[in-house]
């Protein structure tokens, strides 16, 4: 995780994505686990890592402890949780459908129940007609009438609209997010529903991105 508090740029030259998988599938092939890096075998299974991931590299990344409790501490005072994809917490409709390619980290804000739950997903355009978005947010009513779970990206146009008619029709939704869960957590129209439990935000990058 880049670790962006109150910076523009990464901490680190952080591991890619497809750098954490392959990093993830050495370790599980050798039956470690990530967690094992802070362990007491740390500086053992650290070398073994070279061969996918340089080794001055990966003991950087993982010397941002005082960093990362400064960014534990401003997640957690807008309460924003983390799970990875170790954790129990982690959705296994992700690792079902997605395997290895499941992101590494999901952070959100709201009940984690919804993570789960399936549902309708709707996406669209962002510049749309007003006729359109009357159409998605009819669309989001309908499926909470129907009580099954909204999910969309929460841009807006299309999505914001589908949301938002399901919501409003008491329905439940899961807002996938490309960026700024931060700044949309905090939003005032969304502190209600989130605290109800209908309303959950997520995304696999930094909440300040």
């Amino acid at each position: 995780a880049p670790l962006i508090t109150a910076r523009v740029k990464p901490s680190e030259d952080i591991l890619t994505h497809g750098e954490y998988k392959r990093s993830a599938l050495f370790l599980r092939e050798n039956n470690f686990q990530p967690s094992d890096l802070l362990g007491p075998r740390a500086k053992e299974i650290i070398s073994k890592c070279s061969a996918v991931v340089d080794t001055a590299r990966l003991e950087r990344i993982l010397g941002r402890g005082f960093l990362l409790s400064q960014a534990a501490e401003r997640w957690l005072s807008r309460s924003i949780w983390v799970v990875s994809r170790a954790d129990e917490g982690y959705p296994q409709r992700l690792k079902d459908m997605l395997k290895e390619d499941a992101p590494a980290l999901l952070y959100g804000c709201g009940s984690k129940k919804l993570l789960g739950a399936g549902g309708l997903a709707v996406v669209g355009s962002r510049m749309v007609s007003d006729e359109l978005i009357s159409y998605a947010e009819n669309a989001g009513r309908l499926a909470a009438s129907a009580r099954k779970n909204l999910v969309s990206g929460g841009a807006r146009g299309i999505d914001a609209a589908a949301m938002r008619g399901a919501l409003e029709a008491e329905g439940t939704v899961l807002g996938v997010l490309a960026d700024s869960l931060e700044e949309l957590a905090l939003v005032r129209e969304h502190r209600e529903f989130i605290m109800d439990s209908r309303l959950t935000l997520i995304s696999p990058y930094d909440p300040a991105v």
